[in-house]
């Protein structure tokens, strides 16, 4: 009973912390005509990034101030830094965001998180080392990720970039006349052309955050407990589950544009978690 009543006020507290600052800086439109199920919508949200900040805080092999620094990267790097640079990189397709409220877009998590996470520590009893509860896991070192595999690593994230963006987002109408205004489709190769007219250094950008995304999640290989398997399937739903984010209405983009890229982000990323969490985990 102890240990439920920890949680369900640990979850309150995230809950408060989680909407103030929404309240101090708050989106500068509305949304309109929000979803019957918003509200529960919301509430799946809220539990999934209370249960991702918990169980990193529970399974990392951390304490203090590298816990929380940790755990502080991988969940706002991954949930909202990642996602929203390629907010900031397109932009122009929504135009309701304002310079003001796409840098409340990073900082209202980040609030959050540092605010959450230190708590989540000290309550968790993971402040200071306890030797008779560390637990042995899979040693990890920074170099058994070598430079060539963070390359073409990277380089895959690309190609998946563009392979799920074209046959999972592309195919909704809806999206593209959303960002091309426009329901035509080129095909793959003529799409790909159409973007680099407009975005001239896409690929340069997408292989950039392809390094970012690894060197977020790094922490999770190095410093997970648990076995192999553990780490790889960390891996893969820690990275699918900030497409968790687009269940939830928001006014920047209409229903089935938000629906499209819930399902393309879901998968690609969840393909580039494996792909991460194997490489880094094969030589041990």
């Amino acid at each position: 009973m102890k240990t439920v009543m920890k949680f369900a006020l640990l979850f309150f507290i995230f809950f408060i912390l989680f909407v103030l600052p929404n309240v101090f800086f708050p989106l500068n439109i509305k949304i309109e005509n929000p979803s019957e199920y918003n509200g529960q919508m919301i509430a799946v949200l809220l539990l999934m990034q209370f249960s991702i900040i918990i169980y990193l805080i529970k399974r990392l092999n951390l304490w203090g101030g590298k816990l929380f620094l940790s755990t502080a990267l991988i969940f706002w790097g991954l949930q909202t830094f990642m996602t929203q640079s390629e907010t900031w990189y397109f932009r122009e397709a929504m135009p309701a965001i304002t310079n003001k409220e796409l840098l409340n877009l990073f900082l209202r998590p980040l609030i959050t998180a540092v605010t959450f996470i230190p708590l989540a520590i000290w309550m968790l009893g993971k402040w200071k080392q306890n030797a008779e509860r560390s637990t042995p896991q899979i040693q990890l070192n920074p170099s058994n990720l070598h430079w060539k595999e963070v390359v073409w690593l990277s380089a895959a994230y690309v190609i998946i970039y563009f392979v799920f963006g074209y046959f999972v987002a592309w195919q909704f109408e809806a999206v593209r006349l959303f960002y091309s205004g426009s329901a035509e489709n080129a095909g793959f190769i003529g799409q790909i052309q159409q973007t680099l007219q407009t975005k001239n250094f896409i690929f340069l950008f997408q292989f950039f955050r392809g390094f970012l995304w690894i060197m977020v999640g790094f922490p999770i290989v190095m410093y997970l407990n648990g076995s192999k398997k553990e780490k790889i399937l960390a891996c893969i739903f820690l990275y699918s589950l900030p497409a968790i984010q687009l269940i939830v209405d928001n006014p920047f983009m209409p229903q089935q544009v938000r629906i499209a890229h819930l399902l393309e982000v879901a998968t690609s990323n969840g393909l580039f978690g494996l792909l991460i969490g194997y490489s880094s985990i094969k030589k041990v």
